[in-house]
């Protein structure tokens, strides 16, 4: 998988929230978006995921060197994020099924990210704290069959064990995807062997 960002400038109104973001971007490896906040973190995650496009520039996606499109891009991401939101009439169990159904698990079960999570099967988002929904997030992304996993500060609301649990997964993950940290946090992204800093 590779992701190729050529001069890619998005803004808001009038303001420009980054101008002429270029790099490229291979499977196997784990890379950071930093920067201060409001630089515009999530913002280009978002531009990468496709889910807005660029003012100016083109991002480009491709597998063995055959070009995937923009609109086709979601089938091979994974995304975990604090400002995504989870139903929260549906309990966990529900929940990681529902998910499973609509982007299989990567070798995986539903009951063993069930235990991996440590929520009670029964248990509703809505009743969930603000750690526990980070985790299932996390969880849901992290284990989906997917080419690109997007987390944007993926260890927020967590105590420091599952910050370490999940910083632990994302530093071993082997799997051939592309990983973007996006995060202010240096311990959330030191391991990632390029920064794109903005």
């Amino acid at each position: 998988m590779r992701i190729e960002l050529d001069n890619v400038s998005k803004k808001f109104g009038s303001q420009w929230i980054f101008r002429n973001v270029s790099a490229v971007f291979d499977s196997n490896k784990p890379y950071a978006i930093i920067g201060p906040n409001g630089s515009g973190k999530s913002t280009l995650l978002k531009v990468i995921s496709g889910i807005v496009s660029p003012n100016e520039g083109k991002v480009h996606y491709s597998i063995d060197n055959k070009p995937i499109q923009v609109d086709e891009i979601y089938n091979h991401l994974s995304y975990s994020a604090p400002y995504l939101d989870l139903p929260e009439e549906l309990s966990i169990a529900e929940i990681i099924a529902f998910h499973n159904g609509i982007r299989p698990f990567n070798g995986i079960t539903n009951s063993e990210v069930l235990k991996v999570v440590d929520i009670p099967a029964d248990k509703q988002i809505r009743d969930c704290s603000s750690g526990m929904k980070q985790r299932v997030k996390f969880a849901l992304a992290y284990y989906t069959k997917s080419q690109i996993l997007l987390l944007d500060e993926p260890t927020a609301n967590m105590d420091h064990h599952w910050r370490d649990w999940t910083l632990g997964l994302i530093k071993s993950d082997t799997q051939e995807r592309i990983t973007f940290i996006c995060s202010n946090e240096p311990i959330e992204y030191e391991f990632a062997e390029v920064k794109v800093n903005l």
